[in-house]
């Protein structure tokens, strides 16, 4: 009898004992980053340059405050406006962002004749780190003139993207 006792005993103890489940709390949490933005403060323009059979060249505006022009070759006539892009942007504090700038096209306004702009940032293009504040971003470039470029308004749109990484 005691055996029986003790085999009952040591099933119901082991089914009342034995672990079947367990369960485990994990904190969740989410933080609000306030969205990153961007503002256009002012147009990035190569100024006058000599086209016709004056010679092609490259033609670069610095991405700074000055906006100076440099040529390697003599096609920039003095006056007229010339300076870089200025930008406003905006993004939190700590994170990091990058910028990008695709290659564009500026094209004559009575034809389809091209030059093309290759861009620059005064602040890099990638692992900028958000202020929290307000950063001024400056957006230069170099334009590629042709050898015979028709004399013409050329415009094009710089498209300047920022996104946290």
């Amino acid at each position: 009898m005691k055996k029986i006792t003790f085999i009952l005993f040591a099933l119901i103890a082991g089914t009342t004992f034995a672990q079947t489940t367990a369960s485990a709390d994990a904190v969740v949490k989410a933080e609000i980053v306030s969205p990153i933005s961007i503002d256009n403060v002012s147009a990035l323009n190569f100024g006058r340059i000599i086209g016709g059979t004056a010679g092609g060249g490259l033609v670069t505006v610095d991405a700074d405050v000055t906006g100076a022009r440099s040529g390697a070759v003599a096609l920039i006539v003095p006056g007229g406006t010339v300076n870089s892009a200025e930008f406003t942007v905006n993004a939190s504090t700590e994170y990091l962002y990058k910028i990008t700038i695709p290659t564009t096209d500026l094209t004559a306004a009575s034809s389809s004749e091209t030059m093309s702009v290759v861009y620059s940032s005064s602040l890099g293009f990638t692992n900028i780190s958000g202020l929290g504040s307000a950063q001024t971003l400056y957006v230069g470039g170099v334009l590629t003139v042709g050898a015979n470029q028709s004399e013409d308004i050329y415009s094009g749109t710089a498209t300047v993207t920022v996104a946290y990484e």
